[in-house]
Formats: structure tokens, C-alpha cells, sequence
């Protein structure tokens, strides 16, 4: 962040290819760009102090190679080293672009079939409640419309000291996924699901005899020169590796099970090649990737599915219109291992693409990084002097609430991050969510916006709530809130009504402690708990982020599901006898009652 601006000026026009003596002409082009890159690495500095960015860096490409790439800030404060181009950062699941590419790699030699089930290349997946009418496929996996339960949190992560499996950890998802099941039929709703990821790392190990890491260096990083990335984090120079930051405290990578799905460590420079063999793909066929491969991945694969609303995912690569490049064919994936976080996006009709990671942000992860990548994205669209890009919409403008809204929409949801519940106040009506009561402001293009005022009279200046808006489409014949990220559809809250309870689950009631302790979890306090207030019966779990309730709904004497869908949701929890005592089976815990 304290890195000069005219050093960057310098850089920029190094990179551009500024050398030698110029003429008249010549110099004022020259001027020009630099003002236009002087005018991104504004934006980068601003947005990195504003949501309190410790450490950036970014690339950018096209299908002839990277056309900028540059480092800002520190990847190690007291040390004073910088965070620049060739730093090495986890980028969370941005990896799953690296596991799908080699998938697909494969795919086009014919030694995998996206449309055979994954038991034909894992003979033990049997996940409990599988459909066997209806087997999940490697495709399924790739789209994440499996049906599977989205995360298996017992063991996912490891810790900070290197397991004894570590380089084959995410063998182990397999048990993890026969154990948590099929919550719901295949093409039913988007649910993301790292487990899956997994699963497509060891069918690539299966199918080509080396252990993953290994697969993929073959398959996809020495075609692409990647010669700075490995999904295992030992094998990364000590020096290279930057630090994350929590809340100003210095963090480590930890090691997770799930290493398909999140733990590639790369370098913009490393990403900024891959991006731009995958547009030298969509161009024309390239050592990398077949061009009718890309376009497979690039296409949506979940139009038939009603429940995704206006989210449209091809392969592993999400196509949205992010509100900040409004019409853009735009296709990426984000990628968060708190505090590390990194952003991918593509634009291949227009031969661009951009690589952003950090080692810590204040806001929505990697949503947060839209805006450099915006700016990005105008900064060289111009510089190729292709069509302009429209300006980034509007905020619509604040409205009274609608009668029908303060009257319909008040009630409880369902939603991932626990039971969440809308209530009048005054003219205005508010909403429990995250842990927080917040205030919901009606736009007038129908939306509705989160804020939160100090005494009831100071706004709250948080980038979060520019990022994050709500709609009201239904989802089946459900009500539903849904969370949109920079227009993107994330998450539903189904509205939720209190449902019968078995006595016998009444009687659960109380805390309870995992069989097995864990090295490093996720939930640290689990309880079944009646809410007297909203008459709901639920699982409340613990976490860095305080307590979180979720609805039950008890489907007998020994089941229950937790309320609602999506991620995270529609899962079982369920109770068994095992030596005498009853345990209670959720998400892979095994739980007794203290």
C-alpha cells in the first residue's frame, strides 16, 4: 500500500513495452496510458485501505500472454516484504478451475465420461439415500447439482502441522460422502459442494495412476508453465509464501482435507498464465485445451433447473453480469480460505481476463474484489481499443416500503447461516440475519438493501452492504428471500412455518460434545434447543462467528432434516445407538449429549 505511485508508473510503462527514444506522438500515447493504469492503481490502493487489504496482487491477459501484472502492499508486515507478482498466496477455490481443467483434459481423450456415474471410477461410492434410478455423475460434480450434501465439516480442517496423509488427504472424502449422503435429487437447486471436488481428485488420480498433485502438474501446470503453483503447500520456497492477516494478527495456509477444492497456492503471474491458455482455447485449439472443450465449460449446464432463478453455471466457471460491468459475456470464479481470498474472471469475447488474490479484506471475500476487477477490465478493454464498457449501474434509489411487502414478507427463514426472521418496525421493517438485526430498505427496482444505524440515527459506512442486495422470487412453490451478491444469486432463505414436533426429540434437547475431538474445528459448541419465541426446534452450532440456529423439522423418532435448501440445508441428522449410548450423526460429527 506505501509502495510509491510513480515506481508503479514506471512498471506500468516498462510492461507496456516503453523503451528507447520516442517521438512526439509516440510520447503522448504513452501519457495516456499511463494515466489510464495511473487511474486502476488508484482504485487498487483506495479499495485495499478501504476494505483493509494487507497484501494484493494482480494479473491480466489475453490469449497472447499477460499484458500487466504487479504486487501492492506487504505479504509479511514486520518482515517489510512486499506482496508483488510472483508472491505465492492460497487462492481457495479458485482451485476447482485447476481440478475441472484437468477433469476436462482427460475428457477429451475419452478416459473420462462427464455423463458416467462416479461410482464406475470409485467403486465404493455409495453415499447414503443415493438414488440409484438417478447416480451422480462427474458432470453433476463439476456443476455442483449432485444432491450431495454440500460440506463434511469432521476433519476438513487439518490444521497447522503437516498430517502423515497429507499429500493423499482427499481420500478420506470418500467415507466422508458415503456417511453424509444425498440430501436431495440431482438438478433440484445449486448447492456447492466441495466435497465433490474431492471426489474428482481422486477419479483423476484413479484414472491416471499418480496421486493428485502429481496428475496435475502433468495435465495442467508444465503445459501451462505454471512453475510457481502446487497444491502442496510444503513444496512452496518458505521465502515466497505470504502470510494472511486476521483482524491485523498474522495467519497461516492451514491444511484442509478437501485439496481439489481449496488448496492450490499460486502467484498472479502462475494464474495469469493459465488464464491466458484457457483464452488461446477459446480462441483456437492450444496445448492446454481443445476450444470445443472450453465452450462446454463455458456453457450453461443448469437452464432446466427453475430453482437456480437467473444463476447460470457451465463447468466449474460461473457466468454472471456483475452490476459493476453490466452486459458483459463474463464468466468466473471466486475463491475464500479466510483471510486468504483470490477472484477470477473472463471475458472471452473481449480476450481478457483478470487474476486478483489477497491475504486479507473487510467485506465479502472475494466479492469484494469486483471493483478492481472492474476498473481492470475498462483499464485494458480501452487500451485494446475495443467497444466501450457501460458504466457500472446505478444504486437504485431508496423507496418507502410497498404496503404488501411490510405485510407479506415478515416471518422466519431458512437460510445458510441460521434461522433468520423479518419484522415490522415502524414504517420500515428489519431483519435477524448473520447475527446481527439489521434494517431492510426498499429500492425501487424492486430489490431490498441491509443497513444498520448507530442509535437508531448514525448510518453505518460498511462495504458489505454495497456488495449484498434481496430479492423476492419463489423458490418452487416456497416464499423465499434471496441473497444476491453484486446482482448474483447465492443463497435462498425459504420462509418457514413451525411444524409438528416428535416428543421424542423434545426430550434431545440440551448440549453436546463431537465423539471425536478434532485438531482444528469448525464448530467448537453444538445444542438442541426449543425456541420458545418462534416455536422452532433447532440444531444451534458454534463458530468463530458466535452461535447459529437452524429449524428442525423431525421426521420421526430417530431423523430429523434441517429446514430449507440449498447449501447446507436439507441435510439429515440423525440418531443411532452405538455402544450403549446414543449418538446423534450430523455433517460426519458424532455427537453425545453431555
Amino acid at each position: 500500500m506505501k509502495t510509491a505511485i510513480t515506481i508503479l508508473l514506471l512498471i506500468s510503462l516498462i510492461i507496456s513495452g516503453c523503451a528507447g527514444i520516442k517521438t512526439e506522438a509516440e510520447n503522448d500515447s504513452e501519457y495516456a496510458l499511463s494515466d489510464s493504469r495511473a487511474s486502476l492503481i488508484n482504485t487498487i490502493k483506495s479499495e485495499m485501505k478501504l476494505k483493509k487489504m494487507t497484501g494484493l496482487s494482480i494479473a491480466v491477459a489475453d490469449s497472447e500472454g499477460i499484458i500487466w501484472s504487479e504486487g501492492f502492499g506487504f505479504s509479511d508486515k514486520k518482515a517489510g516484504k512486499t506482496f508483488n507478482d510472483d508472491t505465492i498466496s492460497n487462492v481457495g477455490s479458485v482451485s476447482k478451475l485447476i481440478t475441472a481443467a484437468a477433469v476436462m483434459k482427460l475428457a477429451e481423450t475419452g478416459r473420462i465420461d462427464l455423463d458416467a456415474p462416479v461410482s464406475d471410477y470409485i467403486p465404493e461410492f455409495s453415499p447414503r439415500g443415493g438414488l440409484p434410478d438417478n447416480p451422480v455423475t462427474v458432470r453433476m460434480l463439476l456443476n455442483h447439482e449432485s444432491g450431495l450434501e454440500s460440506d463434511a465439516f469432521q476433519d476438513f480442517f487439518l490444521g497447522y502441522s503437516r498430517p502423515d496423509n497429507y499429500t493423499h488427504s482427499y481420500r478420506s472424502a470418500v467415507d466422508a460422502v458415503n456417511r453424509s449422503g444425498v440430501v436431495r435429487k440431482p438438478y433440484t437447486i445449486f448447492s456447492y459442494c466441495n466435497l465433490g471436488y474431492s471426489l474428482l481428485g481422486c477419479i483423476i488420480e484413479r484414472t491416471v495412476g499418480l496421486e493428485f498433485q502429481e496428475a496435475v502438474k502433468e495435465l495442467v501446470f508444465e503445459p501451462a508453465g505454471m512453475t510457481s503453483s502446487s497444491f502442496i503447500l510444503d513444496e512452496i520456497p518458505e521465502d515466497r509464501m505470504s502470510l494472511g492477516y486476521l483482524n491485523g494478527k498474522p495467519e497461516t495456509v492451514p491444511y484442509i482435507r478437501d485439496m481439489p477444492a481449496g488448496s492450490l497456492n499460486s502467484s498472479a503471474n502462475d494464474m495469469g498464465r493459465f488464464l491466458q491458455g484457457i483464452l488461446a482455447s477459446y480462441r483456437n485449439d492450444d496445448d492446454n485445451l481443445e476450444q470445443q472443450t472450453v465452450y462446454e465449460m463455458f456453457t450453461p449446464s443448469n437452464t432446466a433447473v427453475p430453482n437456480d432463478l437467473d444463476f447460470r453455471i457451465g463447468l466449474t466457471w460461473w457466468i454472471v453480469n456483475l452490476k459493476s460491468l453490466p452486459g458483459e459475456y463474463l464468466l468466473g470464479h471466486g475463491g475464500d480460505l479466510p483471510p486468504f481470498h483470490a477472484l477470477v474472471t473472463i471475458l472471452p469475447e473481449r480476450d481478457l481476463a483478470v487474476f486478483i488474490m489477497v491475504n486479507s479484506v473487510n467485506g465479502v471475500g472475494s466479492f469484494s474484489l469486483t471493483d478492481i476487477t472492474a476498473e481492470a477490465v475498462r483499464t485494458f478493454a480501452a487500451e485494446k481499443n475495443q467497444a466501450p464498457i457501460r458504466n457500472a449501474l446505478e444504486p437504485s434509489p431508496v423507496v418507502e416500503t410497498p404496503d404488501d411487502v411490510k405485510n407479506n414478507l415478515p416471518g422466519y427463514y431458512a437460510s445458510a447461516s441460521g434461522l433468520s426472521e423479518i419484522k415490522p418496525a415502524g414504517r420500515k421493517l428489519k431483519i435477524y440475519a448473520f447475527n446481527n438485526w439489521f434494517d431492510l430498505y426498499s429500492h425501487a427496482d424492486g430489490t431490498m438493501s441491509m443497513g444498520m444505524k448507530i442509535l437508531g440515527i448514525i448510518p453505518v459506512k460498511l462495504p458489505v452492504f454495497d456488495e449484498m442486495s434481496i430479492t423476492t422470487e419463489p423458490i418452487g412453490l416456497n416464499e423465499s428471500i434471496n441473497l444476491r451478491l453484486q446482482g448474483v444469486f447465492i443463497s435462498p432463505c425459504i420462509k418457514i412455518e413451525p411444524v409438528p414436533i416428535d416428543e421424542t426429540w423434545m426430550d434431545r434437547c440440551g448440549t453436546y460434545k463431537p465423539v471425536k475431538e478434532e485438531i482444528m474445528p469448525n464448530y467448537t459448541g453444538f445444542k438442541i434447543e426449543y425456541d420458545k419465541k418462534s416455536g422452532f426446534l433447532c440444531l444451534s452450532l458454534k463458530s468463530a462467528d458466535g452461535w447459529s440456529r437452524f429449524p428442525l423439522q423431525t421426521k420421526n423418532s430417530s431423523s430429523a432434516r434441517l429446514m430449507g435448501t440449498g447449501r447446507g440445508l436439507g441435510g439429515n441428522i440423525n440418531a443411532v445407538a452405538e455402544q450403549g449410548a446414543e449418538i446423534l450423526e450430523f455433517l460426519n460429527f458424532k455427537l453425545i449429549k453431555e
